[in-house]
């Protein structure tokens, strides 16, 4: 493993932990298995088999995270990947236009390949790593929140800047950082039953909404998920469809150069795909885009419910798919790209009512 500077080095001296052991038998008996699959078979947070040096090098970074997601255009081509427990979200592009507002953190490139909401107050660890692979080294930057779950992972492409990637880890860097805390109490609203909603306000607020921001505040205000309002509110505002019609949806729309947007997101940071898509495939329990500078790998069997939502705003009504899993936990949402100031794309609007009517005739 070519190493870029001796901060690496020091990874190599830590002490052989019980668990850097346990995850080594682990891996002897399932080759292959990927590093969040085995956090979880040892019943442990992601975060900490970095930081203990599980089957890789890892160096903890400060968590200065404004200052370190500034420096990100710095590193030029990179792959950004973003996940929940049922959606892994992949986008390649060159960082630009970063936006940090105290806790908030906006980038917005100017081609839209890059395209995030950074919750930058939710974010609590991060690491500078190095893995072998059969292709070489692979660098990368993670975090974490609290818990140890991933909120961000910046990989290195062939195409990025390594020189910039030694000085980021040079500069944030914790030689002599303090063993990974971890907290898996995480602060979760809580939501009133239903029968405690006016459903008449409900309703006569989501029609009365302007801009489709307003439907965070709205939820807010009724104490309310977004699956509770959508059993409320119902028709036409919300409709619920088969989620096994996403799958022939997104080969439908391949077909054609529709422009969507699909946003997958986490406690900590909600990326955007804007474009067309290409390549979808089915392997095993995962339906994928494969596309060179996006991948969506959707499980689908955590898909619990699936729904069309209609917003109003000062543009017209705005449709949205909608997939949830068991728990109202948001998995992945899709709209068609649309500029402010303009209508609905027609064309994805057929696409999503012809949900309905599939699911009318079967």
């Amino acid at each position: 493993m070519q190493l870029l500077t001796t901060i690496f080095e020091s990874a190599k001296n830590k002490t052989c932990s019980p668990l850097k052991t346990k995850f080594e038998t682990l891996m002897q008996d399932r080759p292959g298995l990927r590093r969040r699959d085995a956090a979880e078979c040892l019943q442990v947070a992601e975060a900490s088999l970095l930081d203990a040096q599980c089957g890789l090098l890892s160096v903890r970074l400060t968590n200065r995270f404004a200052e370190i997601i500034r420096d990100f255009p710095t590193l030029g081509y990179i792959m950004t990947l973003t996940r929940n427990a049922s959606a892994v979200h992949e986008r390649k592009g060159i960082y630009e236009n970063v936006s940090i507002n105290g806790p908030m953190g906006l980038v917005i490139t100017s081609d839209r390949k890059i395209d995030l909401r950074i919750l930058i107050s939710r974010w609590d660890s991060g690491f500078a790593v190095v893995e072998d692979t059969k292709n070489g080294a692979r660098y990368s930057l993670q975090f974490f929140d609290v818990a140890g779950v991933a909120i961000q992972k910046i990989y290195l492409q062939p195409e990025s800047d390594l020189n910039a990637y030694q000085a980021l880890v040079d500069r944030h860097c914790q030689i002599d950082s303090p063993m990974l805390s971890l907290n898996n109490v995480i602060d979760t609203p809580e939501y009133v039953d239903d029968n405690e909603v006016d459903k008449e306000a409900l309703i006569k607020e989501w029609r009365d909404m302007r801009n489709v921001h307003q439907f965070f505040g709205l939820l807010k205000k009724h104490k309310i998920s977004r699956v509770q309002s959508f059993k409320l509110a119902g028709e036409p505002l919300a409709q619920q469809f088969d989620p096994q019609l996403i799958e022939p949806l997104l080969h439908d729309i391949a077909a054609t150069n529709l422009s969507i947007m699909c946003f997958v997101g986490n406690r900590g940071n909600i990326q955007i795909h804007t474009g067309s898509i290409n390549t979808i495939k089915a392997v095993g329990p995962w339906l994928n885009i494969l596309d060179p500078e996006f991948n969506l790998h959707l499980l689908k069997e955590n898909i619990d419910s699936a729904w069309l939502v209609r917003k109003p705003s000062a543009d017209g009504e705005i449709t949205s798919l909608e997939l949830y899993d068991k728990d109202g936990d948001t998995i992945a949402q899709f709209f068609g790209q649309r500029e402010e100031g303009h209508p609905e794309n027609q064309q994805w609007r057929n696409f999503a009512e012809g949900l309905l009517k599939t699911a009318a005739v079967a």
